[in-house]
């Protein structure tokens, strides 16, 4: 069962993404959420998820330095980026980092059902 962290400083919205998916039905288990970038580095380590959900902006650390630390310490993490903001500059900068996948808020649960199961088959394939 592939594992999945949720990353948002809106407790809302960590526990909206959490509701959208049919977790059993995709193989998969959302095995922790967090408030902040730097509790979730915290986290990583205990938890070792295949996927991490996050927010750009949060306050303290981004959600972008998020990204550059943990793929930093395991490139192979698969991260999806859940922002309010369509900027260019962010997702550019995500792209850098290796994100392949940027969704805008509100969260549409189709979009990330199917952006999951082509992380869940890209993993499959390691």
């Amino acid at each position: 069962m592939w594992k999945v962290m949720i990353v948002d400083d809106e407790k809302l919205i960590c526990r909206l993404v959490k509701a959208l998916v049919k977790w059993d039905e995709l193989g998969m288990e959302s095995v922790a959420t967090a408030d902040n970038a730097l509790e979730a580095l915290e986290l990583l380590e205990e938890v070792r998820p295949d996927i991490l959900i996050t927010d750009i902006r949060m306050p303290g650390c981004s959600g972008l330095e998020l990204v550059k630390r943990v793929k930093e310490l395991d490139s192979a993490l698969e991260v999806i980026i859940i922002s309010g903001y369509a900027h260019f500059e962010y997702a550019q900068q995500a792209i850098s980092y290796g994100v392949g996948h940027y969704l805008l808020k509100p969260v549409n649960k189709g979009e990330l059902t199917a952006t999951l199961q082509k992380l869940q088959k890209k993993i499959g394939e390691r």
